[in-house]
């Protein structure tokens, strides 16, 4: 029998378990330059008019990769958390907040590309990029910080 309190080996549990939410510095980095790209599909549309069907694979290619490496992590560890975002209570305000500002961040830019301001789309693709990525791992330490707390709805 070990002499740690019972509640005291859960939490300590829940604590480890949180690590799993976490993600690489490698794969930020990765994800950053894939939001720089997808955000801009407008602008980089607008320089290749003809070329969208290659563009078209390229963005497939890209969520395959993500999709792939997702499933692999989650076979390494062992631990299966649930991936909706339902499930984590104070991530579910962050994540639709960064939703609803990413939707209408692309369709600005979609906007000025159509109205031909690509220079004005181009200066505001970095800042829109790198706020949604802030979100995205604001988003993952709210989950983190909920399976610690134990507070998951599965």
């Amino acid at each position: 029998m070990s002499d740690t309190p019972e509640l005291d080996q859960v939490v300590d549990a829940r604590r480890k378990l949180s690590t799993y939410a976490e993600l690489s510095r490698t794969y930020w980095a990765v994800h950053g330059v894939a939001l720089v790209l997808i955000a801009g599909i407008p602008i980089w549309l607008s320089f290749l008019p003809g070329q969208s069907t290659n563009l078209q694979w390229v963005l497939l290619a890209v969520c395959l990769v993500s999709a792939a490496y997702s499933v692999i992590q989650r076979q390494r560890s062992g631990v299966a958390l649930p991936r909706r975002i339902g499930a984590y209570p104070s991530a579910r305000k962050v994540r639709f907040a960064v939703l609803a500002v990413t939707l209408a961040s692309v369709g600005g830019i979609y906007a000025l590309v159509e109205n031909g301001h690509r220079v004005a789309a181009s200066v505001i693709l970095v800042p829109v990029a790198a706020f949604i990525l802030v979100g995205q791992i604001w988003t993952r330490a709210r989950m983190r910080d909920d399976i610690a707390a134990g507070r998951i709805a599965l």
